[in-house]
């Protein structure tokens, strides 16, 4: 939630702890904090957890160690109380060091993730702003591209599940097991319809029957970079494959369906990370060992031991 902090707030609270310093021979850490967490600040702040963290910050840095030297972030101690204004703000500018995943309590890893995701951004953006035709002899413009690879795909996409044939072979109370694969193959008709729907849209946009939109537009630029739509991925599971990749990851998780659906018994081998919950796999796991148990479902857990290597 965001407050309306200002820069009065801030000058009222230095008026205040000067009244209050310059009439106390110590600091009186506990009335300053109270001050400026409840009445200055904290009259703007209405939500509990906000007000628990504005203290959490005036605990932290209101205390004796700011006059001795307190490490207000890696490697940067609080500029002596004896500088002016405009020492402290050179004390700052010169002494600050750079910014890093450590300061912010974050493993190192993290900034490696964030470069990637910049340059993948900018990747992104350069190939956007290539132009829509090709000058070049032999050269395919954006919209051949994108028309090719829409044939391939509308030719490997498989058909859509029969959830009636699939519940047909069900008794009258499904097993956990059941239950779970009617969910993955509603979900996964659910992004089969929206591919199938939304190829044929731009079909035939790009045959000139329909006025290309602007979803239109951007399922034929992501067809063109071999990337998956964001409408597609918003209904799939988690994945950072290219298209091409993507597809065939696709066509063996919905073969993994056909095989379970088949006559709905339990696969010799499931691929949990083929599933778009597996999550609820595993739940079914452990409603069906507490059934045939007879334990309570919230005290049974699942344990995984890793075997050592002979």
């Amino acid at each position: 939630m965001n407050y309306p902090f200002n820069t009065g707030d801030l000058l009222c609270c230095g008026q205040c702890a000067v009244n209050y310093l310059e009439n106390n021979n110590k600091v009186p850490w506990d009335d300053l904090k109270y001050i400026f967490g409840e009445i200055m600040y904290g009259g703007h702040i209405v939500e509990d957890w906000d007000r628990r963290l504005a203290f959490a910050y005036l605990d932290s840095y209101m205390k004796e160690e700011l006059l001795e030297g307190l490490e207000f972030f890696p490697k940067f101690i609080n500029p002596p109380n004896t500088l002016s204004q405009k020492q402290v703000l050179d004390y700052v500018d010169e002494t600050f060091p750079a910014e890093s995943p450590l300061a912010f309590g974050l493993h190192p890893n993290a900034e490696i993730g964030f470069r990637l995701r910049e340059t993948e951004n900018l990747c992104g953006m350069v190939l956007s702003l290539q132009p829509r035709d090709t000058g070049g002899e032999g050269g395919m413009s954006i919209e051949d591209k994108a028309k090719m690879v829409l044939d391939d795909l509308v030719e490997r996409l498989p058909e859509m599940f029969d959830l009636e044939d699939i519940r047909s072979k069900i008794d009258e109370v499904p097993t956990p097991y059941q239950m779970v694969a009617i969910q993955e193959t509603e979900r996964m008709n659910i992004l089969l319809f929206e591919m199938k729907r939304s190829l044929a849209e731009l079909d035939l946009g790009l045959k000139g029957d329909l006025t290309m939109s602007a979803p239109m537009e951007r399922i034929m630029m992501a067809l063109a970079r071999d990337s998956v739509p964001a409408g597609w991925e918003k209904l799939a599971y988690p994945s950072l494959r290219p298209l091409g990749s993507w597809l065939v990851n696709l066509l063996q998780r919905v073969q993994q369906l056909v095989d379970w659906t088949g006559d709905m018994s339990l696969l010799k081998v499931t691929w949990l990370s083929g599933l778009f919950n597996p999550q609820s796999f595993l739940t079914a796991v452990m409603q069906t060992t507490a059934r045939r148990n007879d334990w309570p479902l919230d005290k049974t857990m699942i344990i995984t031991e890793v075997t050592k290597k002979q």
